[in-house]
C-alpha cells in the first residue's frame, strides 16, 4: 500500500503551476529552500514541517498534498462475506415483501424511472469527481461485503463519494416527481376518469421509492461502514 504521509509531487507541481509560479517564487512563498521544493517535486518526500509549509502556501489542508491510494485495505473473510451478503438479502426481502402485500408487483415497475435515476446519480458523480470519482463508486460498491475496512485517504474519499450520491439520488428523484407532476396536471383533460389519474400519480412517486431503496439500503450503509473505520 502506498504510504499515507508521502507528498503528491504531482499534486504539488500542479498546485504551482496553477498559481503561475516558479520553483523559485513558490520557494521564497513557502519559506522553503529551492533544493526542498525540488526534492517534493521529483521524490514526493519531505518533513511535517515541509507539508505545513506547503499547504499554507496553498491554503489547502496538509491532507490534499498526500498520494490517496486507489485501492483500499479490506481483509476479506468468508464469515464477513457471508453475513454481509445475507443482511442485504434480508433488506431487499423485507422490501420485496411489502410491495406484494401492497399489491401487484406490476404496480412497481417503472423501468424508464429506474434508468432516469441511475443515469442521473451517475452522471452528476461524473461532474462532481470526474470519471474516476466514477469509477471508483462503481467498484467501491463490492465493500458492502466485508466489515474491516482500514483508514485511509482512499476509504475516507470513498465515503464522501457515497455521502454525495445520496444527495444526488434523492435530487433526481424529485426533479423527475416534479416533471410527472407538472405532466399530469398539464395533460389533465385527456385523463378520462379518477382512476387514470390516481394510476398516473402512483407511477409518478415510484422514483422516490426506487431512490430511498438504493440510497438506504446499500449507499448509506456503506458510507456509514467506510466512516466508522476511519473514526
Amino acid at each position: 500500500m502506498t504510504k499515507l504521509n508521502v507528498i503528491s509531487a504531482e499534486k504539488v507541481k500542479s498546485l504551482r503551476l496553477d498559481n503561475g509560479w516558479s520553483q523559485e517564487l513558490l520557494a521564497k512563498a513557502s519559506g522553503l529552500s529551492i533544493r526542498t521544493i525540488q526534492r517534493v517535486e521529483k521524490e514526493g518526500s519531505g518533513s511535517a514541517e515541509t507539508q505545513l509549509a506547503l499547504a499554507a502556501t496553498f491554503n489547502i489542508s496538509s491532507k490534499e498534498l498526500f498520494v490517496i491510494s486507489s485501492t483500499l485495505d479490506v481483509n476479506w473473510k468468508r464469515k464477513n462475506i457471508m453475513q454481509s451478503a445475507f443482511a442485504l438479502i434480508v433488506v431487499f426481502a423485507a422490501v420485496f415483501m411489502l410491495v406484494t402485500l401492497a399489491g401487484s408487483v406490476t404496480m412497481f415497475l417503472d423501468l424508464y424511472g429506474l434508468v432516469f435515476l441511475v443515469l442521473f446519480m451517475y452522471a452528476a458523480t461524473v461532474i462532481a469527481f470526474g470519471s474516476h470519482g466514477l469509477v471508483k463508486s462503481l467498484k467501491g460498491l463490492k465493500y458492502l461485503f466485508t466489515s474491516e475496512i482500514s483508514p485511509s485517504p482512499a476509504s475516507e474519499f470513498l465515503a464522501v463519494i457515497f455521502k454525495k450520491q445520496i444527495h444526488f439520488l434523492y435530487g433526481g428523484a424529485l426533479i423527475a416527481l416534479m416533471v410527472g407532476s407538472v405532466s399530469i396536471h398539464g395533460n389533465y383533460s385527456i385523463i378520462t376518469s379518477d382512476a387514470d389519474f390516481h394510476a398516473a400519480y402512483a407511477v409518478n412517486i415510484l422514483i422516490i421509492l426506487y431512490a430511498a431503496i438504493f440510497a438506504e439500503g446499500i449507499l448509506r450503509p456503506l458510507t456509514a461502514k467506510l466512516k466508522s473505520k476511519s473514526l
